[in-house]
């Protein structure tokens, strides 16, 4: 793999890696140690790209300025907690109400959102690319689809108490559902073509393919990169895959992250096991779509991945009072 590719690639697993958890993790003070060292590794890794990569300055610079402003907010934060008075500072699983102010926070929400856009034009770039927007409308099309992005992460952090009643967690599912159908709506309007929103849903459908797709891609150039055709294909095996492989518990399934009914070690730990096995699966399938170079950079995306869901449920585990590893 091209090194400046691979390091522009690290970096971006970081920022995913943060997105998934920011917003929990960044107002539990006994995670702070750990939020420091994520945002050291990022520097560092920042700072070891060649100067000479012109073409991936601006990342560079803007990713910079993404680590120090987590890292302001994480001393801060660890400030506050080393001078309160309050017991409760310290205690790892919030209550809903803390969740609900959480989720109201306009300095953590400006972080969320800057960490969702990132993910967001990695996810959706060939989906803009398809609908041939002009500059100003896909500008509007990428606010969209973060307007909707932020009403599963900001109702979702609710979510994460243990302690929520059946009825208020059921209620919350009704108005996360609601929220997305809402936006939904919006996209549809924008766009007024009835098969452009029928590729947007079948594309929205294929969301967590089509990160790793897009993640994938940027770790190809040349002649090894990849063509939208390929592209669309590959997306789609992968949910084919993904829908019809028999998981124990499937934590592809985001909603998952936050049910305390399927959320501990033992089911982590072996989602993470039928995972190799579900993507060893997945590679035999890739390679009737990609060449051999292709294929071996696919492996090497698949081996990040894996890593990056254990470190974000093991995350996750762990804020909800569960025992990550």
């Amino acid at each position: 793999m091209n090194p400046k590719k691979t390091n522009r690639w690290l970096t971006f697993s970081v920022v995913v890696l943060f997105a998934a958890v920011v917003g929990w993790v960044a107002h539990t003070a006994g995670q702070l140690d750990d939020l420091h060292a994520q945002v050291a590794d990022l520097q560092q890794q920042l700072a070891t790209e060649t100067k000479s990569a012109k073409a991936y300055a601006a990342d560079a610079v803007h990713w910079r300025k993404q680590a120090e402003s987590l890292l302001g907010q994480a001393g801060g934060l660890q400030k506050a907690a080393a001078t309160s008075t309050d017991p409760s500072a310290r205690k790892r699983n919030f209550t809903t109400e803390e969740l609900q102010t959480i989720g109201k926070n306009p300095a953590l929400q400006n972080i969320i959102s800057s960490q969702q856009t990132a993910i967001l034009n990695t996810t959706y770039a060939a989906l803009l690319d398809h609908l041939k927007l002009a500059p100003d409308e896909r500008d509007y099309m990428q606010k969209l689809l973060l307007e909707k992005q932020m009403v599963q992460v900001t109702l979702g952090m609710q979510m994460m108490d243990p302690t929520l009643p059946a009825d208020q967690r059921a209620a919350l599912g009704r108005q996360i559902g609601e929220g997305l159908a809402a936006e939904d709506a919006k996209i549809h309007d924008f766009l007024n073509s009835d098969q452009d929103f029928a590729y947007y849903q079948t594309y929205a459908q294929q969301e967590p393919e089509r990160l790793e797709v897009g993640m994938f891609a940027q770790s190809l150039d040349g002649a090894n990169a990849l063509d939208p055709a390929t592209s669309d294909q590959l997306a789609t095996m992968l949910n084919d895959s993904r829908n019809t492989y028999p998981f124990t518990v499937n934590f592809y399934d985001h909603r998952n992250f936050g049910n305390p009914a399927v959320l501990n070690s033992a089911a982590v730990n072996q989602f993470l096991d039928e995972q190799t096995k579900y993507q060893a699966a997945v590679a035999e399938k890739a390679a009737t779509l990609l060449n051999p170079a292709q294929l071996e950079a696919f492996k090497q995306n698949q081996a990040a991945m894996r890593q990056m869901t254990k470190m974000q449920l093991n995350s996750i585990l762990q804020l909800s009072g569960g025992n990550g590893q």
